[in-house]
């Protein structure tokens, strides 16, 4: 784990302090990122009661997301789960590189199906397919890494709970 930040604790109830928000970061290596990120997101997502299918869903998306990132962006790369009164809700993908305008476009984009089957090579595939298994609860922000400091681009995505999701 690179780090858990948890900002200054709100007044609860008789005065006693209440963390309403924390995030967990770890460090992801560039060679295995994607099967990193998805065995700590699979065992974040033990504690909830969810079903497998989600989970399992929800595997394919930061797969998809931590693959991009080696991929496509500069490193380091972090992933973020970020915790709402103890539950996690969403999760983010974190790179050093500068392409959140771009990915959040792609992630929203309509979707069409295309006329030839090399249309299929423009990219952004795997975007869709996270958009898809979000319901769209996804995007992409500038952010800073919690390792270096660095600027770079977070794709997150919603996670289901009961407050969030049906």
């Amino acid at each position: 784990m690179l780090t858990e930040h948890a900002p200054a604790p709100s007044p609860g109830v008789h005065g006693k302090s209440r963390s309403r928000f924390r995030m967990i970061a770890w460090c992801l290596p560039p060679d295995n990122a994607a099967r990193r990120a998805r065995k700590l997101l699979r065992d974040r997502l033990a504690r909830l009661p969810l079903a497998a299918d989600v989970i399992a869903e929800l595997e394919v998306v930061v797969t998809e997301l931590a693959t991009n990132a080696a991929s496509y962006a500069p490193g380091p790369y972090e992933l973020r789960i970020l915790h709402d009164h103890g539950l996690p809700i969403r999760a983010e993908v974190v790179d050093a590189g500068t392409g959140s305008t771009l990915i959040e476009h792609l992630l929203h984009r309509p979707f069409s199906i295309p006329d030839r089957v090399d249309d299929l090579e423009l990219g952004g595939r795997g975007l869709r397919i996270v958009a898809e298994l979000t319901g769209g609860n996804c995007g992409a922000h500038w952010t800073r890494l919690c390792g270096t400091g660095q600027s770079g681009t977070g794709v997150w995505f919603d996670l289901p709970t009961q407050r969030h999701w049906p």
